[in-house]
């Protein structure tokens, strides 16, 4: 038997409910009878935020704690952000959202949803700023992205192609060891062993970026390896598939724990820095402060990314980088 109803028919007596779905008219003692199995689809109470983090010019992550009272069936996350309402989902803390905008202010929220229903909306997260597009004149050169250091954030600044760059330049006079300069992302560390190690015409490239003064600053250096690897990534000058046995990097934000895909890097979206524009870095390899072995150092080719161990009397391209805190 059923019942005429504004919009259709109802059935009187109702089958069993599952956890997608209870359809029909229900006593209370029904429903609270498939309720106490776990039957009956339940909305679920609202999430707990916690810390929002920006983590690019365009992406943040979300933390949260989950509700005690989910329901039966599968969750499903939704962070919202406030202003432009951009969300992010996933089925666990953190969710990522993507499509932010550089150098803007977000806060966020976070509802639950299960096949009962959605939930209402968390509190607003705090207050996070997303960083400036890679590419952006900044800090008298050009922001190139962001570097972890032991847990703290540094603003990376790419020197003025006209000023900061050299080109032909050796690593060091001779395969010999560089004391020190060994790590893969304290490049003022790295360069201030080098200029301790030896004069300018033992260490040019280290003397030439320790000495610069461009851009109303003079705390350049030479770009560790994991710091040069960030240049690539954000700045990359061309369409050519990437090298795939190269690009984990620990100290970029966000962290990469997998090597660059054919197409990832894609080339940058800032024009200046495209192949054959004005700050671009030419298809070629360059060197990095870090030290792989006694008799070499690594480089980076900005054509396909590949990261190489050479010979440290090869002669290749050095960029002068600085960093501020972020």
């Amino acid at each position: 038997m059923s019942q005429k109803y504004p919009g259709g028919f109802i059935m009187k007596n109702p089958t069993a409910p599952t956890t997608s779905a209870a359809k029909g008219v229900w006593t209370l003692d029904q429903v609270t009878g498939y309720v106490k199995q776990g039957i009956w689809p339940a909305t679920p109470g609202a999430p707990t935020i916690g810390t929002a983090t920006a983590t690019g010019s365009s992406t943040a992550t979300v933390a949260f704690t989950t509700p005690t009272n989910l329901g039966s069936g599968t969750v499903t996350y939704t962070a919202t952000s406030s202003p432009s309402g951009i969300t992010g989902t996933g089925a666990s803390s953190p969710v990522t959202v993507s499509g932010l905008t550089a150098s803007t202010s977000y806060t966020f929220t976070v509802t639950a949803s299960t096949p009962g229903g959605t939930s209402a909306a968390s509190a607003a997260s705090n207050s996070i700023t997303t960083s400036m597009a890679p590419g952006t004149a900044y800090g008298g050169g050009y922001f190139a992205g962001q570097i972890d250091q032991s847990g703290t954030i540094y603003n990376l600044v790419l020197g003025p192609l006209s000023t900061a760059q050299v080109s032909t330049i050796q690593y060091k006079n001779a395969m010999t060891d560089t004391p020190g300069a060994s790590s893969d992302i304290d490049g003022p560390q790295n360069t201030a062993d080098m200029v301790a190690d030896g004069n300018a015409t033992v260490y040019r490239a280290a003397h030439f970026c320790n000495n610069l003064s461009t851009g109303g600053q003079t705390d350049w250096y030479m770009p560790a390896k994991n710091e040069l690897e960030v240049c690539y990534y954000n700045l990359k000058p061309t369409t050519t598939s990437n090298y795939t046995g190269s690009g984990i990097n620990p100290n970029a934000v966000p962290a990469r724990a997998s090597n660059y895909t054919a197409g990832d890097p894609a080339r940058t979206s800032a024009t200046i820095f495209q192949e054959g524009n004005a700050e671009a870095f030419f298809d070629q390899f360059w060197w990095s402060s870090t030290e792989a072995s006694a008799t070499n150092a690594w480089e980076q080719r900005f054509g396909n990314g590949r990261q190489y161990s050479a010979q440290k009397t090869n002669s290749r391209y050095v960029r002068a980088v600085r960093r501020v805190l972020a």
